[in-house]
């Protein structure tokens, strides 16, 4: 998807262990630096919850786990943000063309989250986890009449929409 669509800019909901995130670099062709120097750091921005957060606060029926330290498993240089998806000012890192969200998979969360995305106006976004009802009923319900199209990767639990 990252690779038909080509965005320069795109933000992550959720970083959580990095793997994830370091398919997208790689999707984006994100280059690696030499040693001790990054390059296109600024191609893809992931935002988790912040370091010591207690994981049985965020997901209290223990419906997912929680990393020590957010995007360890990246080795492709990104940038990496702390806070709450749902309150977080992401107006500093714009231009954003395009967004993945997999954050917490519920209604509350996932519908905010779109909506977030939606503020910068992007040409894409993905989601993950879109068999999880509560996550489709809120990505189906906020983007209805939105002007995208929505599209279900066959045989995947991700779905995309990209603007009409």
């Amino acid at each position: 998807i990252l690779r038909r669509y080509t965005p320069k800019r795109l933000l992550e909901i959720g970083t959580s262990t990095g793997w994830g995130t370091n398919v997208i670099c790689n999707a984006m062709r994100v280059r690696k630096g030499l040693i001790g120097k990054l390059l296109d750091s600024s191609k893809v921005t992931s935002i988790d919850v912040p370091p010591g957060t207690d994981a049985s606060i965020i997901y209290p029926k223990g419906e997912d786990g929680h990393p020590q330290t957010a995007g360890a498993n990246c080795g492709f240089p990104y940038t990496q943000i702390f806070g709450s998806s749902i309150k977080f000012d992401f107006k500093p890192h714009y231009p954003l063309d395009a967004w993945f969200v997999d954050g917490k998979h519920d209604y509350e969360y996932c519908s905010k989250d779109t909506k977030q995305a939606l503020k910068a106006s992007p040409s894409l976004i993905i989601w993950h986890d879109m068999q999880i009802k509560e996550v489709y009923d809120a990505v189906a319900e906020t983007m209805a009449g939105k002007g995208y199209t929505i599209k279900w990767v066959d045989k995947t639990r991700v779905a995309f929409a990209v603007k009409e």
